[in-house]
């Protein structure tokens, strides 16, 4: 459940949480394009179980399944980055997504700054979110 006031703190665990939700969500599409390419990969190089490539196969795969809270933290990130203005949005996309990445390496993205100003300017984005947040409520951002 989302808390109706939020700290910059808990709105980058938030952002962390979201990067960890996204990697696991299935695809937008219809068929998984990826199975597809792996059991063709299978099927034309001969990797399985008859083969000696895996070994340990027998054991059942582990199988991630997200809870609701998780997802709920998904869809309020999201939700936020919408009402976020455009470099806001840049510098948190480029820290947590597609995997969360460090200040040192988010300089690179950002050349002539140093990354302690990086995290500065990140940290002033989280700032504003939470103040638009605390101010106007979930149902401003909802919209």
């Amino acid at each position: 459940m989302i808390p109706t006031r939020i700290t910059v703190d808990e709105l980058d665990n938030m952002f962390q949480t979201a990067t960890y939700v996204e990697r696991y969500l299935p695809s937008p599409s219809m068929k998984n394009k990826r199975t597809e390419m792996f059991s063709l990969i299978d099927r034309l190089y001969g990797i399985g179980k008859d083969k000696d490539c895996y070994k340990d196969d027998d054991k059942p795969r582990l199988r991630i399944r997200l809870n609701s809270g998780q997802l709920q933290t998904y869809e309020f990130c999201i939700l936020l980055l919408v009402k976020a203005t455009e470099p806001q949005r840049d510098i948190i996309q480029l820290r947590n997504f597609p995997y969360r990445k460090s200040f040192r390496e988010l300089k690179k993205f950002f050349l002539p700054s140093s990354h302690e100003k990086v995290r500065s300017d990140y940290y002033k984005a989280l700032q504003e979110l939470i103040s638009l947040y605390n101010k106007h409520g979930y149902k401003y951002i909802s919209k």
